[in-house]
């Protein structure tokens, strides 16, 4: 029975998700060029990241929280259903894989 409540949970907030993103003025919606753009940069810092030890603070100057706060931007900015966003995601999860003590 828990099964089907969390289902039945996901589905209403992929609703609200998708009601939000249709109502979210055009103006605001990134171009899949300029995503691609600063997703190859943010991919590449974190390869750097990845290389160096992990410490992302120590290697870029900046925090993990700045890092972070770039990516969901472009998650926040990107079509829904966008390759962009799904790449934009994993590269999140990727950033607080490598970000080590």
């Amino acid at each position: 029975m828990r099964f089907h409540w969390v289902i039945l949970e996901k589905a209403i907030r992929m609703r609200t998700k998708i009601k939000e993103a249709l109502h979210l003025p055009r103006s605001l919606i990134m171009s899949a060029r300029n995503a691609d753009k600063i997703l190859d940069h943010l991919s590449a810092m974190v390869r750097e990241t990845e290389r160096y030890g992990g410490r992302i603070d120590r290697i870029q100057g900046m925090d993990l929280q700045y890092w972070s706060g770039r990516i969901n931007t472009v998650i926040n900015q990107t079509n829904l259903f966008s390759p962009q966003q799904e790449r934009a995601k994993r590269l999140l999860a990727k950033l607080y894989s490598s970000d080590r003590e």
